[in-house]
């Protein structure tokens, strides 16, 4: 497999994006450079095309936006319709009404939605409104919740934020309702609100998001859910449904409008009419028909009765054959399988030496070699299929085989064809 077109486009990207994309996850870094695909041409279903006409089965679906499958005939149609009608106008579109009543019909924590474009953009009003509310400003966070200045200057990558700013946040630790309480000792009547990802790579324990909840409001802060990955994924009204936990707001974007360019913030009525009252949360392109009409008709879908059992049923699957791959090459010290069935994958532990970032790069190569595209976590979408599974499954057994030689010389850079993955920072959660 050949990637020349990819490496001119690349160095072409270097000398006039950063990172040579818009999006960090979506650039060379994520990849082995040389041995993977740096630009994609075109996608349908659940495969996608590279510049030089490679084709992948993905797993990686935009990050998690697309939850039908690229170019869904159903979405495609509702979108052309559309475009002869007008994308953006000079006053509301009742396309906003008709989707604002859909989500909060089947969003427990929804009585009102405030329309975005970013998951940054829902995380971000999520906190104004939290500490407008409560009159407080410190914020509790755990998982990842974008690039605003609240969040990512918790992080490496702060850089250009003011300290006073990075002071007002502080993070705990998922599963560890301690971590928590010990920001509300440390802040006694001082945090407005607690944000998190209400799941990521390990599922809650011991009633971990009910307890949280709990002592939330026991100390007079709003608890939010940033469901912008788990959101019309793991259920059609979210984590908070699949776990019956409901939060006081929660964040939501990537799947919902099946890869158009939407997020939303939902709450309850008197928490998001603060928006009426001097808490200033607008977007010019928050009503933006096509991705509008993307919406109800991607929900539309997702509503059948057989999409999200189809969505854990492949996840399940593949999770199953590579746990029972991973115990029968004794691979266990490097490799497990984490996250939900929707939303699963192969995280990596650094073993005899050898970074855990090291085997994700021969893992990822070894795949993109057998035709899968992966960053490790996957996003199954309906589109796939059995074959795609067992695609993908057949070539994690062929990976597996050269993690094997990894782990018995305790170097990775002899099967190394390209650079290695070098991401900006990793999950903790």
């Amino acid at each position: 497999m050949r990637f020349e077109e990819s490496t001119r486009w690349l160095d072409r990207a270097k000398a006039v994006i950063p990172s040579a994309s818009q999006t960090y996850s979506k650039s060379y870094k994520y990849y082995c450079e040389g041995a993977a695909p740096a630009f994609l041409s075109r996608a349908e279903g659940a495969h996608v095309w590279d510049v030089d006409g490679n084709e992948f089965v993905d797993f990686v679906m935009a990050l998690g936006a697309v939850t039908l499958g690229y170019r869904n005939r159903e979405v495609d149609a509702a979108l052309r319709s559309q475009l002869e009608k007008g994308i953006s106008f000079s006053q509301s579109h009742f396309l906003e009404v008709e989707l604002a009543e859909k989500l909060v019909d089947i969003i427990p924590c929804a009585e009102m939605v405030r329309f975005l474009k970013n998951g940054s953009d829902a995380t971000a009003a999520a906190v104004r409104l939290a500490r407008a509310y409560t009159e407080r400003e410190m914020i509790a966070c755990c998982g990842y919740h974008g690039f605003q200045d609240w969040y990512i200057g918790t992080t490496v990558n702060h850089r250009g934020v003011p300290e006073a700013v990075r002071k007002l946040t502080k993070t705990f630790q998922y599963n560890d309702l301690a971590s928590l309480e010990r920001v509300f000792e440390q802040y006694p009547g001082q945090v407005a609100g607690v944000i998190m990802e209400p799941v990521a790579l390990q599922p809650p324990r011991e009633n971990f998001l009910h307890k949280a909840r709990e002592l939330t409001h026991e100390n007079g802060a709003l608890f939010i859910f940033d469901e912008v990955v788990t959101g019309f994924r793991l259920a059609l009204g979210g984590a908070q449904a699949y776990f019956g936990v409901t939060p006081d707001m929660a964040s939501f974007g990537k799947g919902v409008a099946n890869g158009m360019p939407l997020s939303f913030l939902a709450g309850p009525r008197d928490v998001m009419k603060l928006i009426d009252q001097g808490v200033f949360i607008s977007a010019t392109y928050g009503g933006e028909t096509l991705s509008l009409v993307a919406a109800l008709t991607t929900i539309g879908i997702l509503e059948g009765p057989e999409s999200f059992p189809r969505l854990w049923s492949m996840g399940e699957k593949w999770g199953r054959a590579v746990r029972e791959l991973i115990d029968e090459k004794n691979l266990s010290s490097v490799m497990e399988v984490a996250g939900l069935a929707p939303h699963c994958g192969v995280v990596f532990k650094d073993f005899q030496g050898v970074p855990s970032t090291d085997y994700l790069s021969v893992y990822q190569q070894e795949l993109i070699q057998e035709g899968v595209l992966t960053v490790g976590i996957n996003n199954f979408c309906l589109a796939h299929s059995e074959k795609d599974v067992d695609q993908y499954i057949s070539a994690v057994n062929e990976s597996t085989n050269t993690l094997l030689k990894v782990v018995e010389t305790g170097n990775a850079a002899p099967f190394l064809k390209g650079g290695k993955i070098s991401p900006i920072f990793k999950r903790n959660q």
